[in-house]
Parts: C-alpha cells; structure tokens; sequence
C-alpha cells in the first residue's frame, strides 16, 4: 500500500494533529508513541512507504529507531525534531535517516518533505491524466487537449492540491494553509482570484474546478 504512513511521537497532541493533516490529503496513517512502537509497526506493515519519527521518545529514541530500522528495511525516513543542531542532523544521517524537519513544523514544507519521499519509494508520479487536462508532477508541466498551459508556481500548487484527491472538497482555509502557508494572513479572496485565474487559464477544463457555495471548491472533472 504506496500510501502508508508510519508516524510516531509521543506527544498525542501534536501526533493527532498531523495525522487528520496526513489523512486530508489522501494518505493512511499508523500511529506509534515511541520508537520501539515505530520499529514493531513497521515490521508489522513493510509495506508502508515512509516512516516519520520524532528523535525526543521514549524507549527508543528516533535516533535509535532509525538505526533499528535500517537492520531490515530501507524505507524513507523523515526525521522531526526541536533540535537545530548539526551534530543531531550528522548522527541522523550516519543511522540511516533521509531528511530533517524542525518544530514548530510548518505544515507546506513538512508536506513537500512527506511527497517527495514518498516519491522515492515509488508513490506513482506519472502523467496525471483527466480527461483533456494532463499534469506531468516531475516536470511540472500542465497541457490541455495536448498544449502546454503556462501556470504561475502558486497556480500550479493550487492546481495539484485540487485535484490530487478528486470529489473532495476543500475550503479556503485549507487551500490558503496548503498551497501558501499556516503563516499566510491573507483571505479567502486570495484563493477566488487565483481560482478564477486558474480556470481561465485550463480553457476547456476550467469547469473542472467547481464552487461549492459557502464550503469551498472541489476538483470535478468527470462532470465534462
């Protein structure tokens, strides 16, 4: 299953917290309090396609897990920690870990972390294919009825969140946190313009992306 998830912390708040994140945007999540926990889940489930360990838990620490880990499996693995330090960063590295994020997390760049190692344990990245919409993510490149459609980076963000779960939809506020920031102040305005612009741009497709009032939108393409 290219979509599981191993995540373990023990702070249940912040665990709880990242897993409904994780789950909104499409993946299945197993939860561990400690590294020991972690290690057994995934011995239990090596079919999950990466490993999220903080490195302050009991029992095991992440560091200690990362390096119990790679005795069986080379899953990818996604460090979280408070510490900046690189001494930290090194010994993590020398265990087995394949990148580092701190806390206070943000919720975009932990997202673009959890993608592309997903990538690396061969989450499906080929053409993305609705209809006469196509999206190639490695290239980044959008076409219509086979013509390249020149996206702005935030149109682009915007476009995969959409439709990367389809029939779903997604309020302002999710779209404003995902494809800007938690950080961003901005209004739900800002996501309107850049949907009436993403919809111009797509042409035939627009339709695509449809308005569900006073909820947000949602990515429809088989209503063409």
């Amino acid at each position: 299953m290219l979509n599981k998830i191993i995540l373990a912390d023990d702070e249940e708040r912040w665990r709880s917290l990242v897993h409904d994140y994780l789950e909104q945007e499409g993946f299945t999540v197993l939860e561990a309090g400690d590294g020991a926990e972690a290690v057994a889940l995934l011995r239990e489930n090596q079919d999950a396609a990466l490993v999220i360990l903080d490195i302050m838990m009991p029992k095991l620490n992440g560091l200690e897990a990362c390096q119990r880990i790679r005795e069986f499996s080379q899953v990818p693995i996604l460090m979280v920690t408070a510490r900046e330090d690189e001494e930290t960063e090194i010994t993590g590295m020398r265990n087995g870990a394949d990148q580092f994020i701190s806390k206070p997390v943000r919720m975009r760049a932990f997202m673009e972390r959890v993608r592309s190692l997903m990538r690396r344990s061969g989450q499906p990245q080929d053409i993305l294919s609705f209809g006469l919409l196509e999206i190639e993510p490695a290239s980044g490149t959008v076409r219509v009825n086979g013509e390249k459609v020149p996206l702005t980076p935030k149109e682009y963000d915007l476009l995969m969140f959409l439709s990367q779960m389809p029939n779903v939809i997604r309020s302002r506020k999710q779209i404003l946190q995902t494809v800007w920031n938690t950080d961003y102040f901005g209004d739900g305005r800002t996501v309107d313009t850049h949907i009436k612009n993403l919809r111009m741009k797509l042409g035939p497709c627009g339709d695509m992306i449809r308005t569900v009032r006073s909820r947000g939108y949602i990515f429809d393409w088989k209503q063409l």
